[in-house]
């Protein structure tokens, strides 16, 4: 189970880098995520939540930016590698279970999807006549609602 979900938290990272650690971090806040005793119960930070909620929102704009530099650039892709193996360290860890193993997934996930990504969204906006803007939106909600639902009551 948690395979899955830090594969899918890794993913979302590899989308909107700030995501899959506001969503975590807003999970151990309001306590459905128990990072309790772990060397990432900082996360639990109600003020933590609170930034990197504010960062996720200010990423969600951005994105849309014409400056924006792309995702799979190196200093863009590393940030995104680190979130993704933050998430998944935190979704193992609260399930007692290694946070290596938890990083290298989220971690692997987050470059796979950065990519992925990148390439789907550059063929939908090419083959299908669609703004670039706009297909950033369905995929800023794809990434909400996986997190969302990954999130939601995940306890030791």
């Amino acid at each position: 189970m948690s395979t899955g979900k830090a594969l899918a938290l890794g993913a979302i990272s590899g989308l909107r880098a700030a995501s899959g650690p506001a969503f975590v971090s807003r999970a151990a806040s309001r306590g459905d995520m128990d990072l309790d005793s772990t060397p990432l119960a900082f996360l639990g930070s109600s003020f933590l939540s609170k930034a990197l909620t504010l960062a996720q929102l200010g990423e969600l704009v951005g994105d849309k930016l014409p400056a924006t530099p792309s995702r799979t650039g190196s200093p863009p892709l590393l940030g995104r590698a680190v979130s993704g193996g933050l998430v998944g360290a935190a979704l193992f860890l609260s399930e007692g279970r290694r946070a290596a193993t938890g990083a290298i997934l989220g971690s692997t996930a987050a470059v796979t999807a950065a990519f992925a990504g990148e390439n789907l969204r550059a063929l939908v906006v090419e083959k299908a006549w669609l703004s670039d803007p706009g297909v950033a939106v369905v995929e800023d909600a794809v990434v909400l609602v996986v997190g969302s639902r990954v999130t939601s009551k995940v306890v030791r």
